[in-house]
């Protein structure tokens, strides 16, 4: 994936935030969830580098489900999904 990785960081941001804003009930939520999961699984289009290299940049693992929405969101919203 060739994505730039502070772009990312700020989408990935602005993504988090609406979804704390709002509980977690908004439109795809769980859908995304499940494909980051499947997507890490099946390492789709080095889907595990990039998230490792997203993980090293932030110095945080991807540890709850509206953390895995939020890079899901992030990646459609980037015009990478």
């Amino acid at each position: 994936m060739k994505i730039n990785i502070h772009d990312f960081a700020k989408q990935f941001k602005l993504e988090y935030r609406f979804l704390y804003e709002n509980w977690d009930h908004v439109a795809g939520y769980d859908e995304a969830v499940d494909a980051f999961d499947d997507y890490l699984k099946n390492d789709v289009g080095g889907f595990r580098k990039f998230v490792g290299e997203f993980v090293d940049y932030r110095h945080d693992i991807i540890s709850s489900d509206r953390e895995a929405a939020a890079f899901m969101f992030a990646l459609e919203s980037m015009g990478v999904l």
